[in-house]
């Protein structure tokens, strides 16, 4: 890829109307593609929609999400974007505004009971994470700050886009404040109201493309407890405070995930945003209004009706009986539709804010690619949607399979088993493959560009048995093949026996429910991998050349 200069004095170009790329969506998704582009040198300008604050976003990351952040900044030389990565890099504002996440958690629920501490399960960032809560607003202003900088024209009044007209040669896109700007090529990264789906014909896919159903609730609250405070902590063995990191309740059919942004010394926000997902089948009673459907939910589980007792809500609900949306189709003649304008779909895990950043990265890529030899554009964008389609599809999969493991607590237990094992072995593979970019001619990325699969750079070959095995398992659980409890049974004992599995993770013990990696599991995980850890999972670690890569490649750190 040419290394290209920034431009000097964006402001310059504000009177020009025609550019290469319109990136619509001024959020965090579209600012830092629109960053990465103007940094390449593409005349890029970024789009305000109606869109951009239509519905919830992800506000959490994991250290998988991080380490794309991370391979955003080096590849396309945005330096600011590592800041996304680890929250003491990032400016005041957006970290008084946001949260820190020392854990992930999750607490099973019965209807009519106090929560049982023995359903309880907790996954403890390790300490070289600064993993955090993106309070959406500020982060989404700081990227679109970063694409400023960087060369990306941004209209002064942010007047949103009003019209799109979809031509032979070039896009014309309206602002509502009148103004007309020419691009030859459109990144719709806004939402399913967008006018540039609507200009080209696209609908929503077909039901069975999207299985999973979900009715959806989100609002930021105030006066919402911390969860140590309405059951002690001291219940909960080895666990950290809840209210430190990400928790999710969760009950036969849904979940309440509770996102703190005042859990730290510096913070200056005391809002917590709050999520819910639920079958619209198995809670058909509950009432039409959101606030009503909240209060008449959390009324079954006594443990969450007591953090939220004194709670009130501080903005108005997202909501919708029917949450998911795809988009029947992603492209089209100088045009790709990602992110929110390509699905809507469940946020738990993380995974609004992750695949958003794999989108980034594929899209910007590729863009280059077109915008530097335009009869590349066909066979780039096809690939792009096809991508897009593989995580939408593998998302529907991982959300699917969380809505099964609801059922019964063992089963929740074992998927969250297996769903850590995935999150560890991709951070460390993505980590592993883009340092190996770093030791191969310049301007070579084919290690994090395999985007035939959701897995799109090399891990170790049992995670996508690992994946498989989950997923068939869930399944038979839905179809009544199997139990709740004899696919839990079956997962744990996979995990055993898988030569793959670290055994100091003892994944496979399921009373083993807070996972902390402590300097002695440490020491322990690199005597594994130097005696009898597999070729492929100990490449991932250490600079043994088992793999043909070169013997001055470094090492990655034992992070897990």
């Amino acid at each position: 890829m040419p290394r290209k200069t920034p431009a000097k004095n964006p402001r310059k170009r504000t009177a020009a109307a025609e550019y290469d790329v319109a990136v619509l969506g001024a959020h965090l998704t579209g600012g830092l593609l629109a960053a990465i582009l103007a940094r390449q040198g593409v005349r890029t300008v970024l789009v305000d929609t109606t869109e951009d604050q239509a519905r919830p976003a992800g506000e959490s990351t994991v250290p998988y999400t991080s380490e794309v952040f991370s391979l955003l900044a080096e590849r396309f030389e945005v330096p600011e974007i590592a800041t996304f990565a680890h929250f003491t890099d990032l400016p005041e504002e957006v970290r008084r505004a946001s949260g820190v996440k020392k854990s992930l958690g999750f607490l099973h629920h019965d209807a009519g009971r106090e929560q049982d501490a023995r359903k309880a399960v907790q996954f403890n960032v390790p300490g070289e994470h600064t993993e955090w809560h993106l309070y959406r607003p500020e982060a989404d202003a700081y990227a679109c700050r970063i694409a400023a900088a960087h060369g990306a024209h941004i209209d002064e009044v942010r007047s949103p886009l009003a019209k799109v007209a979809l031509a032979d040669d070039r896009t014309t896109l309206v602002l509502d404040n009148g103004q007309t700007l020419s691009v030859r090529y459109v990144v719709d990264a806004s939402g399913p109201g967008s006018p540039l789906l609507a200009a080209a014909g696209v609908g929503s896919a077909e039901p069975a493309r999207t299985p999973l159903r979900s009715r959806l609730l989100s609002a930021h609250f105030t006066g919402v407890r911390p969860f140590e405070s309405v059951l002690p902590q001291d219940r909960y063995r080895g666990a950290t405070a809840w209210s430190h990191g990400s928790f999710h309740h969760v009950f036969d059919g849904g979940w309440i995930q509770v996102v703190s942004f005042d859990n730290h010394d510096a913070a200056r926000n005391g809002l917590c945003s709050v999520t819910v997902s639920v079958c619209p089948e198995k809670f058909a009673d509950l009432p039409e209004d959101p606030e009503d459907a909240f209060r008449a939910l959390i009324g079954r589980y006594p443990s969450i009706a007591g953090q939220f007792v004194a709670a009130r809500a501080a903005t108005p609900w997202a909501h919708d009986t029917q949450w998911q949306w795809r988009a029947e189709r992603t492209t089209g003649p100088r045009w790709l539709a990602i992110g929110g304008a390509a699905c809507r779909a469940e946020e738990v895990l993380a995974r609004d804010v992750t695949v958003g950043m794999e989108m980034v990265h594929a899209t910007a890529a590729a863009l280059l690619r077109v915008v530097a030899d335009p009869a590349r554009e066909e066979a780039e964008f096809t690939r792009v949607a096809d991508f897009q389609d593989r995580l939408i599809d593998f998302n529907d999969r991982l959300q699917m399979g969380l809505r099964t493991a609801s059922r019964h607590f063992q089963l929740l237990n074992a998927y969250l088993r297996v769903w850590l094992l995935w999150q560890i072995l991709a951070d460390l593979s993505l980590k592993r493959a883009r340092l190996d970019c770093d030791h191969v001619p310049e301007g070579s990325w084919a290690a994090v560009e395999r985007f035939e699969s959701e897995l799109w750079f090399r891990t170790p070959e049992g995670l996508p048995r690992a994946l498989r095995q989950l997923f068939h398992q869930m399944d038979a659980v839905r179809a009544g093949r199997t139990t709740a409890t004899g696919a839990a049974r079956d997962i744990f004992s996979w995990l055993r026996g898988e030569r793959f599995v670290p055994p100091l993770y003892r994944f496979g013990e399921p009373g083993d429910r807070v996972y902390t990696f402590t300097l002695w599991r440490r020491m322990l995980m690199l005597l594994w991998v130097k005696t009898v850890a597999p070729a492929d999972f100990r490449r991932l670690l250490t600079q043994d050349n088992v793999t043909g890569r070169r013997d001055d490649a470094p090492p990655v750190t034992t992070e897990f």
